[in-house]
């Protein structure tokens, strides 16, 4: 019943913010106004909220990829490594804004664990590891250009 009562009714982001109700906002993702998930989500990240990564890396499968990109933009911010593989398949998103956020998202979280990079996007984008390298190099850089397909 909560469920269907917090999919009808718009949360008020703003308030959920200067509440620090980090639960309200992980509820907010699941609203059924793509604005408001969207909203929710690029608060998650500003407060940096860690708890809310697996609920963001769902969140990178939405259909709106306003909201997609928002939720690579949050798991950016939070820097958890647990989204390091999450983002690298977002690399393959139709949307090239999406593409672009989980690119610069993965140059804030994954270079922590740069040896496993290469083998994990040479895995997941079905390419070399030499163009993995390629890529990587070119994120690191923050060139962002090989997106462009």
């Amino acid at each position: 019943m909560m469920d269907i009562v917090s999919r009808l009714f718009k949360p008020n982001i703003e308030k959920l913010v200067a509440r620090w109700d980090v639960d309200g906002l992980i509820n907010a993702l699941n609203h059924r106004d793509y604005k408001t998930r969207k909203r929710a989500a690029e608060a998650l990240g500003e407060m940096r909220a860690r708890e809310s990564v697996d609920a963001l890396i769902k969140t990178l499968k939405d259909e709106n990829s306003e909201v997609r990109k928002a939720a690579a933009y949050a798991l950016g911010r939070i820097g958890d490594e647990k989204a390091i593989k999450p983002l690298v398949e977002a690399l393959k998103d139709e949307s090239l804004d999406v593409r672009i956020e989980a690119a610069k998202a993965l140059k804030e979280v994954g270079y922590r664990r740069a040896a496993e990079l290469p083998n994990l996007v040479s895995d997941v984008l079905s390419i070399s590891r030499d163009e993995a390298f390629r890529i990587l190099e070119k994120i690191r850089t923050g060139k962002f250009d090989f997106l462009r397909r």
